[in-house]
């Protein structure tokens, strides 16, 4: 689609009722509409998007107060330094930040950018920042939790690999404190490579949306350790997934994600996706 029917299409979506633009998006990947009393895991995705408005929910939309939580929650994760926060990057764009760091929206979701020295000596502008389009899973899917943080932008300094790389993403499923799930994403120049196993790393066969199924993996050597962080980072949700960056200088947070692919990220067997949504019991209470 050409971008600007694209952007407009957009605009015209953010208008129309919460409840239609999740009937309109589901209906697009599952041909079918959102059930009223969901049982499998992406159909409760649905349900908490559309209902669920805690505040432990809206931590999952700040990347600032996430970081706050994984810290407090959990002793033993390393949580990347924050450098800077504010809203203004024009305001600091001469400004030398050392080593290799990380910009990123407080708020939205999707869009990051990496640096050493100043942002200008690395080539971030103005108007690239402000073409993020890190809001559109607030005002257009409606995932609510993306809209409650405090507007902005923070720098953070980068995890440390030894090859300068990305570092190891290993992602938890934790239902009432308990990890279900575990998910790791290999990029590859032909798209990303998935694959999930349990948590005593069994691999299993299933593939979600676009993504091709990844090779089994070696078990990571301190598998046992993030668990247990995953597991405490998570403790009092009944479901929310804990990303962590397994590197030699420690266990590191990356992010708490309430709605993982916003709920349309199909599994190849549907059978899998009901057994993943029997660990979750829906809260009654969805307000504090």
């Amino acid at each position: 689609m050409n971008p600007y029917l694209k952007r407009a299409a957009s605009i015209v979506v953010a208008r129309l009722p919460l409840r239609l633009r999740r009937e309109l998006l589901h209906f697009r990947y599952f041909h079918k509409p959102i059930p009223r009393n969901p049982v499998t895991f992406l159909g409760k995705i649905q349900w908490r998007i559309l209902h669920d408005r805690r505040s432990m929910i809206a931590i999952g939309g700040d990347k600032l107060a996430m970081k706050d939580h994984a810290a407090r929650t959990s002793p033993d994760v390393v949580v990347p330094e924050t450098i800077w926060h504010g809203q203004n990057i024009d305001d600091i764009l001469d400004v030398d930040w050392g080593p290799e760091w990380v910009l990123k929206p407080r708020e939205g979701s999707g869009y990051v950018a990496f640096g050493s020295g100043s942002l200008r000596d690395s080539g971030i502008t103005i108007e690239e920042v402000s073409a993020w389009k890190h809001m559109d899973q607030f005002r257009v899917q409606g995932e609510w939790a993306y809209g409650q943080s405090a507007p902005g932008y923070f720098l953070e300094r980068k995890i440390p690999t030894q090859d300068g790389g990305s570092p190891n993403d290993v992602r938890f499923f934790v239902f009432d404190g308990i990890v279900r799930l575990v998910q790791t994403d290999t990029p590859r120049f032909d798209g990303v490579r998935r694959r999930f196993y349990t948590p005593d790393w069994t691999p299993l066969d299933v593939t979600q949306g676009q993504a091709k199924l990844a090779p089994v993996a070696p078990r990571p050597e301190r598998l046992d350790a993030m668990l247990e962080i995953a597991a405490a980072i998570g403790a009092g949700y009944d479901f929310i997934r804990v990303d962590l960056y397994d590197v030699p200088e420690g266990i590191f947070f990356g992010e708490i994600t309430p709605y993982p692919t916003g709920g349309m990220g199909r599994y190849s067997d549907d059978k899998f996706d009901e057994w993943l949504g029997s660990f979750w019991s829906l809260p009654v209470d969805t307000t504090d």
